[in-house]
């Protein structure tokens, strides 16, 4: 067989842009989804930026070894389409080269990047476990150097809870302390409260040091004396287990993440029951993740020679279905092996046997003609549909009289089904990879796949947000790009069209997506990714529901409350915001002395008002006396919400609850936090518009030349926006730049930029 090197090369060519730009685009939006999984170092002032650095470094190889398969079958996919519909395919056929030397170079393709996943796999991604472990023990060693964080209730100190709302980390100096602890065994609860203090380390231990503290010490149960005292100096020692994880650190016991294939191979060879499966399976799914870059080079090869331009758009379709399948098979493989049913060696050959098999059965197809007796057997049905004078139903006239014109129409229509297209594969990516991470957890408890079908389903209003700009761009890219190869561009300019009338159909479309996106994060996504969070911790831990929220605390000016969340039934009652087993601490104007407690069973807060329910009561402190009173109010007026500390992470918030946060927010640090999350909702109705503006003159090139090129510099573009403006969130949390600032700056010079590059584009 005589191989022409020109044309291996052009094909080649032809596929490797493709699949570098699916390759960013898949590997970019996988990276967002991991570092969002350990956003609290990320976006915390007390971590080192190397520690940052490293983190960031170790997420890539697992990303990269997940994409590099998938970014082959597409980019093959996209390629070697565009070769058939310009009849480059035809030609070369026509000058004597068979389908098998067509098929060599991508399979050499394939084969080469199979060796570097199979390197990524092997060495790569071990590395990688180890320096996410490292980088945790780090951060956590780094934590407890400094356990005090302003505004925010530190209850990890053994027996205490401890509260400042303001400090400085440089000098270590606070102000507004609150600590409280109860002695259990002598029935009393102590509050300390100080205007002032600092932190003091002494070998593992460090201690928060109380400058003029008072110190109040009442019963538990409201009855009897209670002692208050001034105290010149308090040393409150707080004790970390800051050898434990030293230890730890520079321990040789590595987890099973952490082993090499050889390694991994000796430790099952040394274990049995569980850990042995385990094991083995890890194994069996990095030579998987290794060898499949070669086994979607033949399915994209066959995808792509099998279905020709008489049936567009199906080679897209199979492909999506494939990836599915394959990646269910693999699930199913291991899952099978877990529970004994088939052997490792099978459960490993399954999705590759079923790929290859489907692989072959869709190359000898075309004899048996599978899918041209449907496609026809459709067809005649929409030729015989009449309508009652016995004309025939001309689709294309039908939708010319519903819509204003035909131009319009198409380019949406082209837009929008780009769109969808490109929404379901990459949330199928996203899900699938999601899978992959926290299959090993549900696949080891009964009732783990449906518990992870359930939190996929609950994830999904997070994944659109993630990606519905990024999709925009890719739909923006390929309708246009296409209408310029087909000269469609050429002749609507030569008709006296413009450019810009031409882009109105896709600016439009992204004003409705943006309202769209706003709409999910406003109705739907807070209480989807408080769900899918519950159901996330009860995977991790194997089928265990985490621990339910504790006491919560939370401080409004002179008055601090601790309160449990209420438990279904109570929600359900006509007290849906309530919790329970309230107790608040009234202080002086100075919030230094206690003056009163308040204690009752449930409670609310309404127009106002935090309204007292079931038992109440009241007492006071006088002269050393606590002198219990009936309260005249079950009510207490309180501007703000004190409850809304339930919810502590933003995204369980909407924009409304998130701006209620911070304006009862205390701590600069807490405010940055808040204000960046808030401004991030603000800018969501508009970053698929954005992402159109700047994308949109790279697809408009009236040459037929360089198209590749300048899709690449529309991607790149893309991922400069999405890096930037991730870095002016970070710096927007650090304090280094103005919130506003922060998270509006890179959107307003990015639209610009857009707005620039359309005024240099031909008309």
């Amino acid at each position: 067989m005589k191989i022409s090197w020109l044309i291996s090369r052009y094909l080649i060519t032809s596929v490797t842009p493709y699949f570098v730009a699916a390759w960013l685009l898949l590997s970019v939006i996988l990276f967002v989804q991991q570092a969002s999984r350990f956003s609290d170092i990320f976006f915390s002032l007390n971590i080192p930026t190397n520690l940052i650095w490293q983190l960031s470094v170790a997420l890539v190889p697992n990303v990269i070894a997940f994409t590099c398969p998938v970014a082959m079958l597409v980019g093959t996919i996209i390629g070697l389409t565009k070769m058939q519909r310009d009849s480059e395919i035809i030609a070369i056929r026509a000058a004597g080269v068979g389908h098998l030397q067509i098929a060599v170079p991508i399979l050499v393709l394939g084969l080469i990047l199979s060796v570097f996943a199979f390197l990524v796999n092997l060495k790569g991604v071990p590395l990688a476990a180890g320096l996410v472990r490292s980088v945790a023990l780090q951060t956590a060693i780094k934590k407890l150097e400094s356990p005090v964080e302003p505004g925010v209730f530190n209850t990890e100190i053994a027996g205490s809870t401890v509260y400042v709302r303001g400090g400085d980390f440089d000098t270590g100096r606070w102000t507004d302390i609150f600590i409280y602890s109860e002695d259990v065994t002598k029935g009393t609860l102590r509050l300390i409260t100080s205007q002032n203090g600092r932190l003091d380390f002494s070998g593992q231990n460090s201690e928060l040091v109380l400058e003029n503290a008072a110190v109040s010490t009442i019963p538990r149960d409201g009855a009897g004396e209670y002692v208050s005292e001034i105290l010149g100096e308090i040393r409150f020692a707080i004790r970390t287990k800051r050898s434990e994880l030293l230890e730890k650190l520079t321990t040789a016991d590595l987890t099973i993440d952490e082993l090499g294939l050889k390694e991994l191979t000796e430790f099952a060879a040394s274990k049995e029951g569980s850990e042995r499966v385990e094991a083995q399976i890890l194994v069996q799914r990095r030579l998987l993740l290794s060898i499949t870059p070669l086994i979607f080079s033949v399915l994209a090869l066959v995808i792509v020679l099998r279905f020709k331009r008489g049936v567009r758009g199906m080679s897209i379709a199979i492909s999506l279905l494939s990836l599915i399948i394959f990646y269910f098979f693999a699930f199913l493989g291991e899952q099978l092996v877990r529970l004994g049913v088939v052997p490792l060696s099978l459960g490993a050959l399954l999705p590759i046997v079923l790929t290859l098999g489907a692989a072959a059965w869709l190359g000898l197809s075309r004899r048996v003609s599978f899918f041209d007796v449907p496609i026809a057997r459709l067809k005649s049905a929409f030729r015989n549909l009449r309508q009652s004078d016995g004309r025939k139903i001309r689709g294309k006239n039908l939708f010319v009289d519903l819509t204003t014109g035909l131009r319009d129409f198409d380019l949406a229509r082209n837009l929008i089904k780009n769109f969808f297209l490109t929404l379901g594969f990459l949330t199928a990516m996203f899900l699938i990879f999601t899978a992959f991470d926290l299959w090993k957890f549900a696949g080891s408890f009964d009732g783990g796949t449906m518990l992870l079908a359930k939190y996929l389903y609950y994830l999904l209003p997070f994944v659109y947000l993630q990606i519905a700009a990024s999709a925009a761009m890719v739909s923006t890219l390929a309708t246009y790009v296409i209408k310029s190869r087909q000269n469609e561009i050429i002749t609507w300019t030569a008709a006296g069209q413009s450019v810009y009338r031409l882009l109105l159909p896709c600016f439009v479309l992204t004003i409705l997506l943006g309202a769209i996106s706003f709409a999910v994060q406003e109705l739907v996504l807070p209480e989807a990714n408080r769900r899918q969070d519950e159901i996330r911790s009860t995977i991790r831990n194997r089928g265990i529901p985490g621990e339910k929220s504790g006491r919560t605390w939370a401080v409004r000016e002179n008055r601090i409350y601790s309160y449990f969340p209420a438990s279904d039934n109570e929600k359900q009652l006509d007290m849906p915001n309530a919790v329970g087993r309230v107790s608040v601490f009234e202080f002086d104007r100075d919030r230094r002395n206690l003056q009163s407690v308040y204690r009752a069973s449930q409670a609310s807060w309404e127009n106002g008002r935090v309204l007292l329910e079931g038992s109440v009561e009241r007492f006071g402190l006088e002269n050393g006396n606590i002198v219990p009173t009936n309260p005249r109010s079950s009510e207490i007026y309180e501007p703000s919400n004190p409850f809304l500390a339930t919810q502590t992470k933003p995204a369980h918030l909407n924009r409304r609850q998130l701006a209620e946060r911070l304006e009862i927010a205390e701590a600069d640090i807490e405010k940055r936090g808040l204000r960046v999350a808030l401004e991030k909702k603000y800018t969501t109705p508009l970053v698929a518009l954005i992402v159109a503006l700047f994308t949109a003159p790279f697809s408009l090139s009236l040459s037929r030349t360089g198209k590749a090129a300048t899709v690449g510099l529309a991607v790149g573009l893309w991922l400069l926006f999405t890096g930037t403006t991730n870095v002016f969130e970070q710096l927007g949390q650090s304090g280094l730049l103005e919130p506003r600032l922060a998270v509006w700056s890179p959107l307003v010079v990015f639209a610009f930029l857009g707005i620039y590059l359309l005024g240099r584009v031909r008309t």
